[in-house]
């Protein structure tokens, strides 16, 4: 898949796909200001100096489509966090410029993501303190969670089997999510089949050091949402046969099913509750 054209506006404050750079125009969307001023009454997510929402806008056709913001501004970026973005600590970089970044990336390698849009940053102090990316909305998507809780047995071995291939996929293109729960796979309804989205990308990163260290927090994330989900632990474990595939052993599944369980009730006692809704 080849990289979209982007264009800039708004002297470089503003990264868009060119395709979409009329419809940004069309909606009075070109420069970064008006962006992050637009609004909206359907909040996804809201915190302190983050907020993700929905937007229905003008179409060149004369119809409307929706799309989804992510917005940062500077209450959300802790002291600690911008002398890490200062140094230029790896992976301290800006979580919308992180996002842009992987969903091109993730998208050149043939993976299902949002459809990227837009971007914008602006600087204060030599860092990124503001903040935005905007894409598509995935038309007729449901959150993996919600999706699981609706399949009988045998249709749950399957979606699982489908997203241990795709986790290995992932996984051997170098990338790991670090919020790799089940509702951050949207999934879209085929007749017979159905695509698995990946999204929240901003923390999406390709380690070079300690990998094994951050599949298992990936993959612990999954089977720790998708038990919340009502999927048993035979669904884990099929999912990691099917993840480990041939090159598999049982010391190897035995190993990387510890260190899941482990991550697990890690997560029982620590995660945040607002890492287990999908911001889109």
């Amino acid at each position: 898949m080849n990289r979209a054209a982007i264009q800039t506006f708004d002297h470089g404050n503003v990264l868009a796909v060119a395709d979409y750079a009329p419809f940004l125009r069309a909606n009075g969307l070109d420069t970064f200001e008006k962006i992050m001023a637009a609004e909206s009454d359907h909040f996804a997510r809201r915190f302190p100096g983050r907020n993700t929402v929905r937007m229905e806008l003008k179409s060149s056709d004369g119809g409307t489509g929706a799309i989804y913001l992510k917005r940062y501004e500077p209450e959300y970026l802790s002291s600690w966090d911008f002398f890490l973005r200062a140094i230029r600590w790896p992976n301290a970089d800006d979580e919308s410029g992180r996002e842009w970044r992987g969903l091109h990336a993730l998208r050149a390698q043939g993976f299902n993501t949002a459809t990227p849009i837009a971007a914008g940053q602006k600087k204060s102090g030599g860092v990124v303190t503001r903040s935005f990316v905007m894409t598509e909305e995935i038309r007729g998507g449901t959150p993996g969670d919600s999706y699981c809780r609706g399949l009988d047995t045998a249709e749950r071995r399957q979606f699982f089997a489908e997203l241990a291939v795709l986790a290995r996929r992932f996984h051997d293109a170098g990338f790991a999510h670090r919020d790799f729960y089940l509702c951050h796979f949207f999934v879209v309804p085929r007749e017979r089949s159905r695509e698995i989205f990946l999204i929240d990308l901003q923390r999406v990163f390709q380690p070079r050091l300690f990998r094994e260290r951050w599949l298992v927090k990936d993959l612990g994330s999954l089977a720790y949402s998708a038990l919340n989900a009502g999927a048993t632990e035979a669904d884990v474990l099929h999912f990691v046969k099917t993840y480990l595939g041939e090159n598999g052993s049982l010391v190897s599944e035995k190993r990387l099913v510890v260190k899941m369980l482990r991550r697990v009730a890690w997560l029982q006692t620590r995660v945040p509750e607002h890492r287990l809704k999908p911001t889109m």
